[in-house]
């Protein structure tokens, strides 16, 4: 397990109303059928990736960062809360979302652990973007700073991770750009949302992205523009 230095106090916490079910996967209230089964596995293989390059983990105050999910279905799947401090997560670490109310701040999941506490964010996103299958919530400072000097799509400074303004403003982002998108969430802190139509598709985004920046550092460290 890595940490980070500790940011928020209030990131990482739940702050809809969540209805969970508590059960097991391959339960009568939970099935786990083959492709639910596939889907998990290539999720934890992309999740624990992501982890390895510290855009997923947990900070020195214990608090995990970052989450990822897949539609499947009606539905989504998506990471269980408080579970961002492990390497890989196996089918556990996993949670089925079959309803969310973004007007009443309520969310109802059903497995082992409650949904991740951007639940509703990852929800308006597959509600306006039918074609999107993957998102994918990294922490980055380097980034996050980099893209809003850059001025790249972005939510406002004022609206805070988990809320009800967030899933808004993110819902009317996927609605003009309903394939994929980067975007910068500028309440907090770090943190980037990423999705797309496949697992493949959000990866091959996330490495353009980090490619472009480390271009853009390399050409101000030319320049001297500062110390990197």
């Amino acid at each position: 397990m890595h940490t980070k230095q500790t940011q928020n106090i209030n990131d990482g916490y739940i702050k809809f109303h969540c209805e969970h079910t508590n059960t097991t996967w391959n339960s009568d209230l939970l099935p786990l059928s083959e492709t639910r089964k596939n889907l998990i596995e290539k999720l934890d293989t992309f999740r624990t990736k992501i982890f390895d390059q510290q855009f997923i983990g947990m900070y020195e105050n214990g608090i995990g960062y970052g989450n990822l999910s897949h539609r499947i279905e009606e539905n989504f799947l998506i990471t269980a809360s408080a579970t961002g401090g492990a390497r890989e997560l196996g089918i556990d670490g996993y949670t089925l979302v079959n309803n969310v109310f973004i007007e009443k701040n309520t969310v109802q999941c059903i497995g082992p652990l409650p949904a991740s506490s951007e639940t509703m964010t990852h929800a308006a996103i597959y509600l306006s973007a039918p074609k999107v299958q993957c998102i994918l919530h990294i922490h980055n400072q380097i980034i996050f700073d980099t893209m809003i000097t850059l001025n790249c799509l972005s939510t406002a400074k004022e609206i805070p991770y988990g809320t009800i303004e967030m899933a808004l403003a993110l819902k009317n982002i996927a609605k003009n750009n309903p394939l994929e998108a980067c975007i910068v969430m500028q309440g907090h802190n770090e943190g980037v949302i990423i999705y797309g139509t496949s697992i493949n598709h959000v990866e091959s985004q996330l490495t353009f992205l980090c490619n472009e920046i480390k271009k853009i550092h390399c050409e101000n460290c030319k320049k001297g523009e500062h110390n990197g």
